[in-house]
């Protein structure tokens, strides 16, 4: 049996060089009722080993080869649900955390007072700012904390480009007041329990299709279908070392200009996954509506494409499982409960 409220949830894949500073930022969290699991995914750097001389009290489940970011989550929570079998689920809570994350000493506490107070909400997100790792006068590695925004929750347009809100902006109060948002990013955010099982499908939290990238977007958009609702919490603030970033104010021609800088895989992998996005959760009248901005877009992209042998493999790789991004289509409209006109509100 888990007796903690809050079932911390950690991915990592050779992520030595940030771990330390997570783990530490989360051992000096004003609220100490949640345990911390960590799921490597093959790390070849140590990390598995070093968990369990330095961090004994830590749970860890070693996957034999890469799951991706999607299963191994899945993994973590279904060993979360399964430790609260006699417990309330509403005042359960899993958070997701990236390992290049750094949390402020009160970020879990009011996350978790957050929703407490708001039994309505099904998540909430803490103000991510972003972090660097820089050489100090000794050689040694150590993170600089910035006051750039990286994230103040999802964002996502009537081209259905997702990104995240005020990434790249100097933190001057303009994200401080709490609102209900689009989604949250999957680098930190805090999710009732409860919540989870209603939002899974097939017991899958994140589609494990998507391996990595997207997933979240995929998740938020589900979310809004079944009626659920996302938060917003300026209060909690955490710092990530976020190494493909968002940038809104770059526009679409900046967007397409990033790909030439994207790592191959993350490229075939946004590719592959935004079209699986589009098959599963794009209504007709929503297509229909919004085609001069969605069209505009997809063909901007496809004549970026042949460009990027990463990109055409995506979308080779995107038809091949379209079987089953449309069985998941008709799975979602059967359980969709947003009228669309209320759903549309949210495409900006």
């Amino acid at each position: 049996m888990n007796d903690a409220t809050i079932s911390v949830h950690i991915v990592a894949w050779n992520s030595m060089a940030y771990l330390a500073s997570l783990l530490k930022s989360l051992e000096e969290q004003k609220n100490g009722s949640f345990r911390i699991s960590v799921v490597d995914n093959a790390s070849t750097d140590g990390a598995t080993a070093w968990l369990m001389a330095e961090w004994p009290h830590i749970g860890v489940l070693r996957n034999m080869r890469n799951y991706g970011f999607a299963r191994a989550h899945n993994q973590a929570v279904q060993l979360a649900l399964s430790g609260w079998q006699d417990a309330d689920l509403s005042h359960r809570y899993v958070v997701l955390c990236n390992p290049d994350m750094e949390l402020e000493e009160s970020c879990l506490e009011r996350l978790h007072g957050f929703l407490e107070a708001h039994p309505e909400m099904d998540a909430a997100t803490p103000k991510l700012l972003r972090a660097h790792l820089r050489l100090d006068a000794g050689d040694q590695m150590e993170t600089e904390r910035t006051n750039v925004i990286d994230a103040a929750g999802l964002v996502i347009t009537k081209a259905r480009r997702a990104y995240d809100r005020g990434a790249g902006e100097q933190d001057s109060g303009q994200y401080n007041e709490p609102c209900e948002i689009f989604g949250a990013s999957g680098a930190c955010v805090m999710l009732r329990a409860s919540s989870i099982l209603r939002a899974s499908i097939d017991g899958q939290l994140f589609d494990e299709d998507f391996f990595a990238y997207q997933e979240d977007v995929d998740l938020a958009w589900r979310m809004r279908r079944l009626g659920m609702h996302t938060a917003y919490v300026p209060t909690a603030v955490a710092w990530h070392h976020r190494r493909i970033q968002s940038q809104p104010a770059a526009g679409w021609l900046g967007t397409f200009l990033a790909r030439w800088r994207k790592p191959s895989f993350v490229n075939f992998l946004s590719t592959r996954n935004h079209c699986w996005l589009l098959v599963k959760h794009l209504s007709w009248s929503e297509l229909f509506l919004h085609s001069p901005w969605i069209v505009t877009y997809e063909v901007g992209k496809l004549f970026v494409a042949p460009t990027s042998w990463a990109s055409i493999k995506g979308y080779v790789a995107a038809m091949a499982g379209l079987p089953r991004a449309f069985k998941q289509r008709a799975r979602l409209a059967a359980l969709n409960r947003v009228p669309p006109r209320e759903l549309r509100t949210w495409f900006v």
